[in-house]
């Protein structure tokens, strides 16, 4: 797969998630190679905190080797943050950016770490290659997990609590999701989920100014994550309506795809995943499923 790209020279961002990320370890691709091989086609990975957490969860697996596995994975990646990968801020991160680029009246909005965060990442990266997974790194991941969790569990409650929702939510059936999703995010209901999103991150905002925000920003096609952020809600309660509960994983896996929103290609081996990529993301971000036959370097190369 060949995608065509008009971006007046900037270079093409390729997302991976963190099972890719993995198969470059075990494949044993040679870090500088591939930089360099991607970098004389104008494009470069990308990286994310994200990764960096699920990666750090190796070292608390119950396996016997799980700290000899992680100290592996991290002395790899760090070849990769020490040749200045680019890495993906946080979502909500992101939806500041896309705030600031409201306040500003532009529509460049400023995706990636800063060189201060992004030394704080590497020293991260470092202490992880190290084996030093300590207290904090634990805590950390803890609470990540934790939030996934209660995430899944609440909103199953609620639905089923509220049943004239989840017989609403029914009542959109697969082949009308897409439009149904596209309909609601522009919609009241879309510009209070992206309000809630805002007072998260400016909690001592007045609502009806976030309510203003929120409804510009759903209007501007540069606000890439405050319309993913909308549409992840709408279909993380689709979906659990129409399936009683959402796997575990499954926002991790979301918060992948919305970390990728402001990249031009997302990559990853989880078919499945392709199920809702296409309703998070826009048309400037391509989806790309490896085929875990192809030597993977070789296949990142060809997406250029």
């Amino acid at each position: 797969m060949t995608l065509d790209y008009n971006v007046e020279d900037r270079p093409v961002n390729i997302y991976l998630d963190t099972v890719l990320w993995n198969v470059l370890c075990d494949h044993a691709v040679d870090p500088k190679e591939l930089v360099a091989s991607l970098a004389s086609k104008n494009s470069n990975l990308v990286l994310s905190t994200h990764v960096v957490y699920e990666l750090a969860k190796t070292f608390r697996a119950p396996a016997v080797q799980a700290s000899k596995r992680g100290r592996e994975l991290f002395f790899y990646l760090k070849k990769f943050v020490d040749a200045n990968t680019p890495c993906a801020k946080e979502n909500m991160e992101l939806l500041v950016a896309e705030i600031q680029a409201l306040h500003s009246r532009t529509s460049t909005i400023d995706a990636f770490l800063s060189e201060k965060d992004y030394a704080l990442l590497s020293q991260e990266v470092s202490k992880l290659a190290d084996g030093e997974f300590d207290e904090r790194a634990d805590k950390f991941i803890q609470e990540r997990s934790e939030f996934a969790s209660n995430t899944r569990s609440i909103q199953a409650s609620h639905l089923e609590s509220r049943t004239d929702m989840k017989q609403k939510l029914k009542n959109v059936f697969p082949e009308k999701l897409e439009q149904w999703l596209q309909m609601e995010t522009l919609a009241p209901t879309g510009v209070e989920i992206l309000t809630f999103h805002i007072l998260r991150q400016y909690p001592d905002a007045p609502r009806m100014e976030a309510a203003e925000h929120a409804s510009a920003l759903l209007s501007l096609p540069a606000s890439r994550m405050a319309r993913g952020l909308v549409r992840a809600d709408l279909y993380y309660n689709w979906r659990c309506a129409h399936r009683d509960s959402n796997r575990k994983d499954l926002v991790d896996d979301m918060y992948h795809v919305l970390n990728s929103v402001h990249c031009d290609v997302y990559a990853t081996n989880e078919k499945r995943q392709a199920e809702y990529a296409r309703l998070l993301l826009t048309a400037n971000t391509s989806i790309a499923i490896y085929d875990s036959e192809t030597p993977v370097d070789r296949w990142l190369e060809a997406l250029v």
